[in-house]
């Protein structure tokens, strides 16, 4: 089965023009991006007249949207923070209908350190899981009363920290509405590097169909800290995580993520290389 293969949009075309987006993502023979209209545009909108531009001109291109980013901090120590990031999200649940595709709407579970999101000993407990939950029980509501779609992505250094607490906050959200982001560089750090191909087997075997959007990119230990790299350029082992992705779940979209524009040739044929 063949594989989809996706770009974060803001990382070709940032602060930008509709049509300046969808030529950046064109010329790299893109047929989806994740897209987060603050990010993309200049000046962007939520009101249907930008709206249908944004579709139009995207559809022109045969470009879908696979996921519509609406990150946010649910844990974060100013409440009014923590309710605009809500509003934001449930406005992207509504917007999801103005896609053919019906892009899921995703978001990371923040930290309390309230920026930047990193691990402090707070994020790993359970007070920090049920408040998260609590947050995304009402929008897990709010997706089902209006038939749309969410995507849940958990970090080391977030409140949702492991695969294993992403499954067990999906099971009880218990939801046809909500599904997973896995992102193999977000679920690690120095103490657990060497286990990166146990983590991401792991991650997708216990996920499995839920998981419908992968992020793509890569890592290494440098001078002792985990540094982010292009796709091909660290040490994770992508013919062993496709053919992984393929076995658990082949329903997902790859979506290259935090990849610069000069690192995108070699990204894209290191992965047309395994997706053939």
């Amino acid at each position: 089965m063949g594989l989809n293969l996706g770009v974060r949009a803001h990382d070709l075309c940032s602060d930008g023009t509709v049509d300046e987006l969808v030529s950046s993502v064109s010329s790299f023979g893109f047929s989806n991006i994740q897209l987060v209209f603050k990010k993309s545009f200049r000046d962007f909108s939520y009101e249907p007249g930008f709206v249908s531009e944004v579709v139009s001109k995207l559809g022109s291109k045969d470009i879908s949207v696979a996921m519509l980013g609406a990150y946010f901090n649910p844990v974060h120590s100013k409440r009014s923070v923590v309710e605009d990031g809500i509003l934001n999200f449930k406005k992207n649940l509504e917007l999801s209908h103005a896609f053919p595709s019906l892009p899921y709407v995703g978001s990371e579970t923040g930290s309390y350190n309230d920026s930047p999101w990193i691990y402090v000993p707070r994020n790993q407990t359970e007070e920090g899981y049920q408040q998260t939950k609590k947050v995304f029980m009402d929008l897990k509501d709010y997706a089902e009363s209006i038939s749309s779609r969410m995507a849940i992505e958990s970090a080391w250094g977030h409140v949702i920290y492991s695969y294993q607490q992403q499954a067990r906050l999906l099971q009880e959200l218990n939801s046809d509405c909500v599904f997973a982001t896995v992102d193999l560089f977000n679920l690690l750090y120095e103490g657990n590097f060497e286990k990166r191909n146990e983590i991401f087997e792991g991650a997708l075997s216990t996920l499995g169909d839920k998981v419908r959007i992968i992020h793509i990119k890569d890592g290494d230990i440098v001078n002792g800290k985990l540094v982010q790299l292009a796709p091909g350029e660290g040490k994770f082992d992508y013919p062993f995580m496709i053919d992984c992705v393929r076995k658990y779940a082949s329903n997902a979209t790859l979506i290259f993520e935090g990849v610069k524009k000069d690192k995108m040739e070699s990204s894209l044929k290191l992965m047309h290389g395994l997706l053939k």
